[in-house]
């Protein structure tokens, strides 16, 4: 009997052992100040100890929730289906690529999707990251003498409405035969309300930022739509371009035929352009699209080609030469590596199958994660102490035994989190102390048994058995039970309630085998004592 819990001490400290390694690199990142995590955050030896490390949720580290609805309106039956499903797989692939640690993305009721992304606290970029549909697309801009003649007929249209006047009627013209012609030369307008606002670059114009709502207000006027060419469209540049050091937005007159969409894409990255320096992002496409991109860019070439993403222009460029499977996005002056990064994702992730409206939005700062780990290292270090005070003091020894027992039970718990690549959460935390809670009250139940067998005359061999013979039923009824409601916790709970019934379940098993195989093998020992400090 002896030799059996003998066995069971040794495979406890080849575990302690196992847990320590297990830990060390929590240990080691925890422990680096921010300044040296900075300096370290392209060291291939760091990158693989952080990814081995306990990962901290939303609450602790500080980050963004996202709350996202599909709007399935526009689709099919068929198609709405399983909008949210596909939806969902794309956001995680495009999360998965972003570089997120422990991102927590979910479906919530029918057309909801729930994203949570720690250490994310940039909100305009996350949500251009996850909420952009991406639907990429090349169209052809309208001929650059023609946007004259359009732009005319648009000031035609805004210029105010003036009396008639009794004008005398103009003669015809004639020729040199003295032949009447036909006036056929539109009259100029005498105002410009719309033109005053534009800036005429090659295939394009750009619009003063603060004039933007201006010229979008004209532009939605009936009478200015009745003016647009029914084979054209007017869109707007997706930012801010940069004009002699001046950010300007971009106005551009597309034709609506898509020659090519983004469903040939087949890869896309981020790089600089070897000429300017800017950022870019380069593209492949499959065999059928690079059959398209050829037959298009063989035949307009010297004509502006317009990247739409999402109904905005991200850029423009003249056609230079027949292009087959490769191309490139310029992202302009104004552009950022980052956003070059962002696009690349999202292109290679593909577009979202609807439409997703952002109903919902906060940003956990970083500040309150922190406030919350330094709160919570207080509390655990005054909680596990006042344990260790009072289990020493009324159960002497024994009382001892039993804090060992929980401390092995804390520091197994946290080595299976970090070994599994959990994320640690307030509620897992809530979970871990309720553990270390419970193991300890085992120990009181076996403790009191002993007593009374002790009490009642018995020896210290006679009342150890005993104590434990009675108790055990007790106590696997209560772990059972609460296993139980930590899996159906599991089951059916979404985000922080998942991290605390997994932490909770795996306290509980244990829990098991801390209070009654651990301190069982040393009581096994203590048999041999004439006294037990009880």
């Amino acid at each position: 009997m002896r030799g059996r819990y003998m066995w069971m001490l040794i495979l406890t400290g080849a575990l302690t052992v196992a847990a320590a390694i297990s830990l060390f690199p929590t240990f080691k990142v925890w422990t680096m100040s921010a300044e040296e995590k900075v300096k370290l955050v392209d060291n291939p030896d760091y990158i693989n100890t952080e990814r081995k490390s306990i990962k901290l949720g939303l609450d602790l580290r500080g980050g963004m929730r996202v709350v996202m609805e599909v709007d399935k309106s526009k689709l099919t039956p068929a198609e709405a289906a399983d909008a949210v499903d596909r939806a969902l797989e794309i956001i995680r692939n495009r999360v998965d690529k972003f570089g997120v640690a422990e991102p927590l993305i979910q479906k919530q009721g029918k057309d909801r999707i729930v994203v949570e992304l720690p250490g994310i606290t940039d909100r305009a970029r996350a949500t251009a990251l996850i909420g952009q549909t991406a639907q990429l697309e090349f169209k052809l801009l309208e001929p650059a003498e023609n946007l004259q003649g359009i732009t005319d007929r648009f000031d035609r249209a805004l210029e105010p409405q003036k009396p008639a006047e009794a004008k005398p009627k103009p003669k015809p013209a004639t020729d040199i035969f003295g032949k009447t012609q036909d006036t056929l030369a539109a009259e100029e307008p005498t105002e410009k309300p719309f033109s005053t606002y534009l800036q005429a670059t090659g295939g394009y114009f750009f619009v003063q930022p603060e004039d933007v709502p201006r010229v979008r207000e004209l532009v939605a006027k009936p009478e200015v739509q009745a003016q647009v060419p029914p084979d054209v469209e007017i869109l707007w540049s997706s930012k801010n371009e940069t004009s002699e050091g001046r950010p300007l937005a971009g106005l551009y007159f597309a034709k609506k035929q898509v020659e090519l969409s983004g469903k040939y894409l087949t890869f896309a990255r981020e790089n600089r352009d070897p000429q300017t320096g800017g950022p870019i992002v380069e593209f492949e496409l499959n065999r059928e699209g690079a059959r398209i991109f050829r037959r298009l860019t063989g035949a307009n070439i010297g004509k502006p080609l317009a990247i739409i993403l999402d109904g905005k222009v991200v850029s423009a460029p003249v056609v230079q030469n027949q292009i087959t499977n490769r191309g490139q996005i310029t992202l302009g002056g104004a552009g950022t590596m980052e956003e070059a990064h962002d696009l690349a994702i999202i292109l290679r992730a593909g577009a979202l199958p609807a439409p997703v409206k952002i109903i919902e939005s906060s940003v956990i700062g970083p500040s309150l994660g922190a406030d919350s780990i330094e709160k919570g290292k207080l509390s655990a270090v005054i909680g596990i102490s006042l344990v260790f005070l009072f289990m020493s003091v009324y159960y002497r020894l024994s009382g001892l035994i039993a804090s060992i027992g929980m401390l092995l039970n804390f520091v197994f718990l946290v080595a299976i989190l970090a070994s599994l690549g959990l994320t640690l959460t307030l509620p897992g935390i809530a979970g871990i102390i309720l553990t270390m809670g419970m193991s300890v009250d085992s120990n009181v139940l076996i403790f009191e048994r002993i007593r009374e067998e002790m009490r009642a005359g018995k020896t210290v061999r006679a009342a150890i058995d005993a104590g434990y013979k009675r108790a055990m039923l007790t106590i696997i009824d209560s772990h059972v039970t609460t296993l139980i409601t930590a899996l159906i916790l599991f089951i059916f709970g979404t985000g922080p309630v998942k991290g605390f019934a997994v932490s909770l379940s795996w306290g509980i098993v244990i829990s098991l085998y801390t209070a009654v195989l651990v301190t069982r093998a040393i009581f096994e020992i203590r048999k041999e004592y004439q006294t037990l400090s009880i």
